[in-house]
């Protein structure tokens, strides 16, 4: 019968290998054997950022639900948490009257009742206008720069959403008309005669003429249907309202809010440039913040559908020291991948110190754990097929977590590597 031991390096405990001194809560589980285990998660765990990664049913929606409770119960007037809820099942269990939902249906409020996002009060919050609205036009265009073969016509639309938007703040007249509804309005009756004045009115916008003079050519018909439908698939439902909600308000102003943002399942992949553009709005902020402003925290489940966040990586490698606290979920490494690229994934993957691992399905995300939680030397003991060899002993080079250890792995059961410290197995408590 083969004997397998650790000879040197790590090996993944049954017990928690660390001790924390000052906790901020405790996640409850137990080990193979049924003993009670608590799991201290401190201020300094969470600074350092958690990725739990699993696959569908394997346990990460309850770790979230307990870690939402947990900090909730547990934040200050100087905190603010977001909650990236793709399901609604977070909002079920946690939501409280004087909490903020961002949505597109008949949840959507404020603290003080119903209201609704405003992206004028999102680029107009400080004096670096252009470059707000710059990134906002950016971000809502991404996805038909890069799948288009002709660039010119969503790079053209861009560029007078950018210019139409910055005429509106920049305009006294145009102090009631800084809303999305009333964007939205503007852009259903787009007159491209009407937009020249609006360019030749000022110096710095007035080459864009050149992208709609003509009225009646085929360029002129190309932008403004480009920018038409732009805007009428990521403005709609109650992200076309009349609003006051921000993003970087909600980070400035903190008081301890809970902020849900609600992912519309029935049109999410046409509203992603919205969300996306909201998660980037409070990481922004969240950076811009002096160091003894609060915590931040990001509570992101199915971070797949937040594709190309453009502060993401800055987030998680730097934002540490500002307070930004970030808890992703992802059912495998490829959905990370495919969204950021294999470079930038890798890096954004790597500014996580602590990652819970649930069972995983797929060669490549366990490939990613053996890879995270390196290799030992492992000496095998066994009884010799050849007669009078007796017990033979045998080094070898193995992997800490085989892809045995990950595919067994139940229900509600994870393996959990924080910093520098020995990994170990944990069954997490049923929430309740």
């Amino acid at each position: 019968m083969e004997k397998r031991t650790v000879f040197e390096g790590n090996q993944i405990q049954d017990q928690i290998t660390y001790r924390e001194e000052n906790p901020r809560f405790a996640l409850m589980g137990q080990n193979a054997a049924g003993q009670r285990l608590a799991w201290a998660i401190s201020e300094e765990m969470l600074s350092r950022h958690m990725l739990l990664i699993g696959g569908i049913g394997t346990g990460k929606s309850n770790v979230f639900y307990h870690l939402i409770r947990n900090i909730r119960e547990t934040v200050g007037p100087k905190d603010v948490m977001f909650i990236f809820d793709t399901k609604g099942d977070y909002y079920k269990k946690f939501y409280r009257p004087g909490d903020i939902v961002l949505s597109n249906d008949s949840r959507a409020c404020g603290p003080a009742g119903k209201d609704y996002w405003n992206l004028f009060n999102e680029v107009m919050i400080d004096d670096r206008l252009e470059e707000n609205i710059m990134e906002a036009c950016k971000t809502l265009f991404a996805e038909k720069t890069e799948r288009t073969n002709q660039p010119f016509f969503p790079n053209a639309a861009k560029d007078l959403l950018y210019a139409l938007i910055l005429h509106i703040c920049r305009s006294p007249r145009g102090r009631d008309k800084r809303d999305n509804g009333s964007l939205r309005a503007a852009l259903n009756d787009f007159s491209p005669r009407v937009m020249c004045d609006i360019l030749k009115a000022y110096p710095d916008l007035k080459a864009m003429v050149s992208y709609i003079e003509d009225p009646s050519s085929p360029q002129t018909l190309g932008v403004a249907s480009e920018l038409q439908e732009a805007v009428r698939e990521v403005l709609v439902g109650n992200f076309a309202r009349r609003g006051t909600l921000s993003m970087r308000d909600i980070v400035r102003r903190k008081g301890g809010r809970v902020v849900f943002v609600e992912y519309d399942l029935s049109i999410g992949g046409t509203l992603s440039p919205v969300y996306r553009l909201l998660f980037d709005f409070a990481i922004k902020q969240a950076l811009c913040r002096q160091e003894d402003e609060g915590n931040v925290f990001f509570l992101l489940d199915e971070f797949r559908l937040l594709p190309l966040l453009q502060h993401i990586d800055d987030g998680v490698n730097f934002g540490r020291s500002l307070g930004a606290k970030f808890i992703v979920g992802v059912q495998n490494i490829e959905q990370m991948e495919h969204a950021y690229g294999r470079e930038l994934a890798r890096s954004i993957l790597a500014g996580f110190a602590t990652t819970v691992c649930f069972r995983l399905n797929d060669g490549g995300s366990r490939a990613f754990v053996k890879e995270m939680l390196g290799k030992n030397v492992t000496k095998l003991t066994f009884v010799s097929s050849v007669q009078n060899r007796g017990v033979v002993e045998q080094l070898r080079d193995a992997n800490v977590a085989e892809d045995w250890d990950i595919t067994s792995l139940g229900l509600g059961d994870a393996i959990v590597n924080y910093a520098q410290y020995p990994p170990f197995r944990i069954h997490f408590n049923r929430f309740s």
